[in-house]
């Protein structure tokens, strides 16, 4: 008896329309025998011609094999995932190729035009195909299904007689099937409006937590995974940086966003009042040191609401300093900063939320910390790093005023509800900044703009530089 693994087919992906995202197809490994293996009866010369091995080769693979008492019995896998016509050449020269028979493997096939890199994932194989990336790794037990055997009857000069009706053969079970609460649609839409650059796009619904969108770039083709990857392929990948998910692996300065945060607890905690107002004439001095609002003529006076619709840095400098770190640090961990969002996706980071001992901790070399350190965090730079899932949590929890679901993409996920129990008057005013921001004159986040009745757009626009006086391009954010 000698048995043959028939590999399970991984569970189909279709998005929240039922429409394919992830199939499966069929692809072949080669393998020899060596038991069955006879060098002088060998079409060497077809081997190296179809799978461009040398006789040279399959002997120092085969030949020992030949003289172990188990081994010589053993399949030995000579080429991975070879094709369906390369499989009828060598099937229709197999009197000439004793002991080289076939195992069918099933590879992944990705039908739907939205590519879905990062969400998705990619596959590996050792000794079993497993999910290496992305939801292929995250739902592994949920995907990779149960192989089966087929017990085949050899006799003593090793042809295969067929299937044994003694031993007892069982089919492979599929994986389970998994819905994605992700719009292929728009996910297409999101692919080519950031095709080229580098960056990452997230769209949730915020009343449920269910990520319509998710794009990462530069991104890569999942069909290159299909099959073997060569060495110059892999390392071309890894030198364009494009396996890390950057909406959930990456942290990045936040920039005005930020101002959002701090608007908040400064109406939740009543620290001011709505109409609380500062003066903007272009720069803050704070002891020997001046910091300067990007408007360098200034903003005037405003209030929060206008400060927010201007992202005035000035007015958050002055604001800031009315905030006690400690308080600052805790309220703004009640918003998920600092920690996991919890989506259903490997290798989430949290980003960086800097606290009193942190900071001691990092500039002991130059005095510690300071109030002055606080007027960078004010604005969403400094030491503090966030990802775009955290940012959009944040969003979403001013959209409902004051809570918001864990982030999935398993459109079956059970909802996790997350509180912030702040006044809904603190909300409304954040609220109406963001809306100001995109319908007033003077609003930063006016290019998104849409003049139709049926949307209302609430908007803030960030930029985070990575270093003055550089040429290094900064960061740019909008979340709405």
């Amino acid at each position: 008896l000698r048995s043959h693994t028939l590999h399970a087919p991984r569970g189909l992906i279709f998005d929240r329309f039922d429409n394919y995202l992830v199939d499966n197809q069929y692809i072949y490994d080669v393998n020899i025998i060596p038991k069955d293996f006879d060098q002088n009866n060998f079409n060497y010369a077809l081997v190296n011609k179809t799978l461009g091995i040398n006789k040279e080769k399959i002997n120092s693979i085969i030949l020992p094999k030949q003289k172990q008492r188990v081994g010589q019995f053993r399949p030995v896998l000579i080429k991975r995932q070879v094709d369906l016509d390369t499989k009828a050449i060598l099937e229709e020269n197999k009197l000439s190729l004793k002991g080289l028979y076939f195992s069918t493997f099933p590879a992944r096939s990705y039908p739907s035009d939205s590519k879905l890199t990062h969400v998705l994932g990619y596959l590996r194989q050792d000794k079993a195909v497993v999910g290496f990336s992305g939801l292929e790794k995250y739902y592994e037990s949920i995907l990779k299904g149960k192989d089966g055997a087929e017990y085949h009857l050899v006799n003593n000069v090793g042809i295969d007689q067929g299937k044994s009706k003694i031993a007892e053969n069982y089919n492979p079970i599929q994986g389970d099937t998994l819905k994605l609460t992700i719009d292929q649609d728009l996910q297409f839409l999101c692919e080519k409006l950031i095709k080229g650059l580098k960056g990452a796009i997230i769209v949730m619904e915020p009343k449920s937590g269910e990520i319509y969108a998710m794009n990462s770039f530069p991104d890569y083709n999942l069909d290159s995974f299909i099959g073997p990857i060569s060495q110059e392929e892999w390392s071309n990948l890894k030198s364009k940086k494009v396996f890390n998910n950057r909406t959930l692996q990456n942290s990045y300065p936040p920039g005005s966003i930020f101002k959002l945060m701090l608007g908040a607890i400064a109406l939740e905690n009543k620290l001011i009042k709505k109409d609380w107002k500062v003066n903007c004439n272009g720069f803050y001095d704070f002891y020997d040191t001046r910091f300067h609002c990007w408007k360098e003529d200034g903003h005037g006076t405003l209030n929060l609401r206008q400060a927010i619709q201007q992202s005035c840095n000035i007015y958050f400098y002055n604001l800031m300093q009315k905030v006690d770190f400690d308080l600052w640090y805790k309220e703004t961990s009640k918003f998920g900063f600092g920690a996991i969002t919890g989506i259903d996706l490997p290798n989430e980071k949290k980003g960086l939320l800097p606290n009193r001992k942190y900071m001691n901790e990092t500039k002991k070399n130059s005095g510690g910390w300071s109030t002055g350190h606080l007027l960078n965090l004010s604005i969403g730079q400094g030491e503090l790093l966030t990802t775009p899932l955290q940012i959009i949590n944040l969003i979403n929890i001013i959209a409902n005023s004051g809570y918001s679901y864990t982030p999935h993409l398993n459109i079956n996920t059970p909802r996790n509800k997350e509180n912030v129990s702040y006044r809904n008057s603190v909300f409304k005013e954040i609220k109406l900044g963001m809306s100001d921001a995109v319908y007033k004159d003077g609003g930063t986040a006016y290019n998104v703009k849409i003049l139709d009745d049926n949307v209302k757009i609430f908007g803030k626009t960030g930029t985070a530089q990575l270093c003055t006086n550089c040429d290094i391009i900064p960061h740019a954010w909008f979340a709405g």
